[in-house]
């Protein structure tokens, strides 16, 4: 079982020089959730090469202690490859929105990546960047790269949480402002990803 660890963040700017190593369409949902635990399914398309996976993701909180600034999110997490016509059965027992979005992958320094997130839908407009780190001691003295923006952490913008919002209750997480700035960057970034 992993332990995933990963902080969120804004995008500020893109860099001139930002090289993107993969592209994927994913829509995922979510079919089973308590205090601890969240059961995820996803479609994965590669943009590049068109081929298609299916996952099963279990996540759970285990003994994980949190702060009170959510800044780091932690899970343990198990993932498997699923039937397309497994995930078609669970998709029928979803208990959340299905959330739909890009994700463009940007290798930076120390063998880390920032992983880029476009959504759609209801979700349309937001722009998020994560980045997932080996352990727990490199997430929290990590220094972000300049291009990134303000932390967004986990405990508003989640995307357990986000998959049960609607489109007004999103909206009032988020400024006017921080929805322009994601317009301009979306704009930036779809010429470079080719569908």
């Amino acid at each position: 079982m992993n332990k995933e660890i990963e902080r969120k963040y804004a995008i500020k700017e893109l860099p001139n020089n930002i090289e993107i190593s993969k592209a994927i369409d994913i829509e995922q949902s979510f079919i089973y959730k308590d205090n601890n635990t969240i059961i995820r399914i996803r479609k994965v398309i590669d943009i590049k090469d068109k081929s298609t996976r299916y996952i099963y993701t279990i996540k759970t909180k285990g003994d994980i202690q949190y702060d009170n600034s959510y800044k780091i999110g932690q899970k343990y997490e198990i993932e498997n490859d699923i039937s397309q016509k497994e995930y078609e059965e669970l998709i029928q027992r979803k208990i959340s929105n299905t959330i739909k979005k890009t994700r463009i992958i940007v290798p930076i320094e120390q063998n880390l990546k920032v992983e880029i997130d476009i959504n759609y839908e209801y979700l349309d407009g937001l722009l998020t960047a994560e980045i997932e780190f080996p352990n727990e001691e490199m997430a929290k003295s990590y220094k972000k790269p300049a291009w990134l923006g303000e932390e967004l952490g986990y405990k508003e913008l989640s995307n357990r949480k986000l998959s049960q919002m609607t489109r007004e209750e999103f909206e009032s997480k988020v400024s006017a402002e921080f929805m322009a700035q994601n317009k301009k960057i979306i704009n930036q970034l779809s010429e470079k990803i080719i569908k």
